[in-house]
């Protein structure tokens, strides 16, 4: 119910803030299964009209640094308007791929039209960050493999 009252809220959102305001959405409807979107959240907010829920970024900032799905948040207070994802490198870094994608799709929705408006509240390009956090957890996994296969064989 949440889920598609959030989606009817979209349809009013004008202007560049479009794009960002659906990506948002989008972004907490299919992360985590949706557990963001819980009407319990400080954030769910339900419209004046029966059945249309609104997303609000100012009590997001009340959990910054709590671990989980809620490390999610600083990305979708961005794209609603509130502040820029702080160290972004460090947020997709404690994120698992599937969410990684999640963001990189978020993105890939706020800078369509408006490329420098979502750069700004990335603080950075993600796809640029998310192919440098790839690289490095491939390293590790093959420095991880090798000195376990060195370690095998001096036994």
């Amino acid at each position: 119910m949440v889920c598609a009252g959030l989606r009817e809220w979209l349809a009013v959102v004008e202007g560049p803030e479009a794009d960002l305001t659906s990506a948002a959405v989008e972004l907490v409807i299919a992360a985590f299964d949706g557990s963001l979107t819980d009407p319990g959240w400080p954030w769910v907010r339900e419209a004046d009209e029966l059945g249309v829920f609104w997303l609000d970024p100012e009590p997001m900032a009340g959990f910054d640094g709590v671990g989980g799905d809620l490390t999610l948040l600083p990305v979708v207070e961005a794209l609603l308007g509130g502040r820029r994802v702080p160290d972004l490198v460090q947020l997709l870094q404690r994120l698992d791929h599937g969410t990684v994608q999640l963001v990189l799709d978020a993105f890939t929705r706020a800078s369509r039209w408006h490329r420098d408006i979502a750069l700004y509240a990335f603080h950075g390009d993600p796809w640029a960050v998310s192919g440098w956090i790839t690289a490095q957890r491939s390293r590790y996994t093959a420095s991880t493999w090798t000195d376990t296969d060195t370690s095998r064989r001096a036994s």
